[in-house]
Parts: C-alpha cells; structure tokens; sequence
C-alpha cells in the first residue's frame, strides 16, 4: 500500500498521515498552503511528517494537471482526498471557488484514480450535505436540502463520484465527517476559535442561543474510520463519521472553561442561515460494515485538546 493523502498539511490530513507512517504505510502528501488561515500552522502540522523516509510531499493544486503527470510516477495504490475549500461562511462570499475545488478539483482526483487503477478512494464529505433532514441522520436519506454553499459543493462531490463508480468501477468510499476538532485543528473552527479567546480572556460570539448541537468527533476517531474505510471491500458505499453524541455549543464552552480554569466572556448574536440546528451521527452502518468505534467522547476530546493547545501556544510563544 502507498497512499496519496490530499489536503496533506491541513487538519485532518496531518493527523491521518502522521497515522499511517506510525503504521510503516509510505505516503505521498499533496497540499498547496491556501490562505484560509495561517499558513504557518500548516506547515508545522507537514513538518514533522516529513523528517520520514516513508513520507514525500510536494507543494501543489489539484485543479492542476501536472501535479497529476508527477503523481502518476509515483506507484500509488490507495487516495485519501481531503483536500477542499472549507468553511460554511465563505462558502456564501466565494461560491465559484468552493464549486471549482470540491467538485471540478474532485473530478482531476477521480479522473487520476481511474487511469492509474486506484485500489480504494476515500473521499472526505461533510455532515452539512444531511441539510434540513432530521437527527439522527442516516445514510439513507435524501441528500437535496442543503443549508450553505459549501455543503452543496460536497453533494455535487458525491453525485460525481457515484457516477464515476457506475461508469467506470472506480473502488470509492464517501466518509461523512461530524464536527472534528483536536490537535492540529482549524483556527476558524469553533473548539480552537474558542479555546483561543477563552485562554486570552477575549469575547467568544455565539451564533444564537448556544442550544444549537453538534457531534463533536476526537480526530483520532476521524482518522481511525479513513484507515477502516482505505481496507474495506471494493464498490461504492458512504458513512457516517461521528460520535453519535450530540451536544450543545454551551457545553462545549462549560468544559473549555472547566478545562482553562477561565470564565468565557460570551457575546450573543443572531442565528445564522448556514446553520444546522444540531447534527447526530447514527453510525451504525459503519460500526457494522467498517468495524468502526469511536473512543473518544467530549469531555476527554476537550481536556485532550486543552492540553495540546497550552503546549501549541507554549512552543509557538503567542
């Protein structure tokens, strides 16, 4: 096994290659350091993957095609595609970059994975593409009713990739991914965003009342489902990613504040349209068919988290 990891240098794909050389699973890593937030946590998050022999990396753009002639050398056997435009804000400021990337950038993966007869694909989706749907959600629902820009993006994502299995046999596998947060974690996400203002005693803005929920999923758990999802069976499937434990934004904040030894100053503001009220995760046809079980619930995520966030901030000096 050799595995392409795309959106290497982000979030979750640091986490899941750093998984995989543990693992003694070599890895070609591709990233191309958009500016969604600093660039150079991105680079710390590739750094230390890199001082391995089993890893290469190269600096570039799937909407691209030599990145792909410089791929095809490579002996790659597995993709793991994470590499999007994320974000349910800008996804209403910048659609026709959101569209340009998750759907036409998705298509120069699959179009790769194709031609070189790819093993297995996992490509990351999102618990936003469930929309107006009511919890727990399942993978049998209609996916028609999205709330924001960048979920109708994935949608397309998927659709793509169905077609492209129909047509061509292409092994693919779409993950759902609930609210994954950890170390490495986006600034812009709510965990880090608030994690980072509580400990500089800053206001935090909640988006209405703070009773709107979410599955807050440990990224190891995240990365454990990719390394289910890479083995299983060849076709065409999607899963849940999740906890299957829905909690409350001011839950979150109750043990980030346990967890600093702070008091969060909080600002309400008004619901959002983007928004999902709250999202569940059933997550029973991945425990059945991938093997999938989560072991990380949110009060030891968060106290996890803390820790490496105090260690982050320590060695980063700010």
């Amino acid at each position: 096994m050799k595995v392409l990891i795309t959106g290497c240098a982000g979030f979750i794909g640091s986490n899941l290659a750093k998984q995989l050389v543990k693992n003694n699973v070599p890895i070609v890593g591709v990233d191309n350091f958009f500016g969604n937030y600093d660039v150079s946590l991105k680079r710390k998050n590739i750094a230390p993957i890199l001082e391995s022999k089993l890893a290469e990396f190269i600096e570039g753009d799937i909407n691209g095609q030599k990145l792909f002639e410089w791929l095809s050398k490579k002996s790659i056997t597995h993709v793991v595609h994470l590499a999007a435009r994320t974000g349910v804000r800008d996804s209403s400021k910048y659609p026709g970059e959101y569209l340009k990337t998750n759907i036409i950038g998705s298509l120069n993966v699959l179009n790769f994975a194709r031609d070189n007869k790819i093993k297995s694909v996992v490509l990351a989706s999102t618990s936003s593409a469930y929309g107006k749907n009511k919890t727990p959600f399942n993978e049998e629902q209609k996916v028609s009713t999205p709330l924001n820009i960048y979920a109708a993006s994935k949608i397309g994502m998927e659709n793509l990739a169905h077609s492209f299995h129909h047509l061509y046999g292409t092994p693919i596998t779409i993950l759902r991914f609930f609210t994954v947060y950890g170390p490495g974690g986006r600034p812009d996400m709510a965990v880090y965003k608030f994690a980072d203002l509580i400990s500089k005693g800053k206001q935090i803005e909640v988006y209405g009342d703070g009773k709107a929920k979410r599955d807050f999923t440990y990224v190891s758990d995240a990365t454990d489902g990719i390394l289910l999802a890479l083995e299983k069976p060849k076709g065409f499937d999607t899963f849940n990613i999740g906890n299957s434990d829905s909690r409350s934004v001011s839950e979150l904040i109750m043990l980030l504040e346990k967890n600093f030894g702070k008091k969060a100053k909080i600002i309400y503001s008004g619901k959002r349209k983007e928004d999902a009220e709250a999202t569940l995760a059933d997550i029973s046809k991945a425990r059945a068919t991938l093997g999938f079980s989560p072991k990380v619930g949110l009060e030891e995520g968060v106290k996890l988290f803390t820790a490496w966030f105090r260690q982050h901030r320590k060695n980063n000096a700010f």
